[in-house]
């Protein structure tokens, strides 16, 4: 079982790594992919720092909890994609559903589930 958490987890950590370091390098792809325009040079500053920060921050706290097995990178994580849906959630109440959001909240809560897991199976291998 441990085996199999380990590597939900390594597949937890792709998309974040993958997407972090498109939108660092090259946010004009991922415009489109956000549904954003760009509006001036602060468009790309937030999507290098704070969206491609964030994912690439992410990817590798989950990161750091596999190579240490240390269940607080794992709850760190957690609690960061955990925020982040509460306000896709947040935004799907006061701006309404679209089928776009699909992708980013089925990540999200596959994230969130297999931090869950992976943190409480360090529980249970530490007692």
């Amino acid at each position: 079982m441990k085996t199999v958490i380990n590597i939900l987890v390594i597949l937890c950590i792709i998309p974040l790594l993958l997407l972090g370091v498109l939108n660092m390098i090259s946010p004009t792809n991922t415009f489109e992919l956000y549904g954003v325009k760009p509006i001036g040079i602060m468009t790309y500053s937030t999507f290098r720092g704070a969206i491609g920060g964030m994912l690439i921050g992410g990817g590798l706290t989950i990161l750091m909890g596999l190579l240490t097995q240390n269940k607080t990178w794992y709850h760190s994580s957690l609690l960061l994609i955990w925020v982040v849906l509460i306000g896709r959630i947040i935004s799907i109440i006061v701006d309404g559903w679209t089928n776009a959001a699909i992708p980013a909240v089925g990540t999200e809560v596959f994230i969130v589930v297999v931090m869950y897991f992976a943190a409480k199976q360090l529980d249970t291998t530490t007692k």
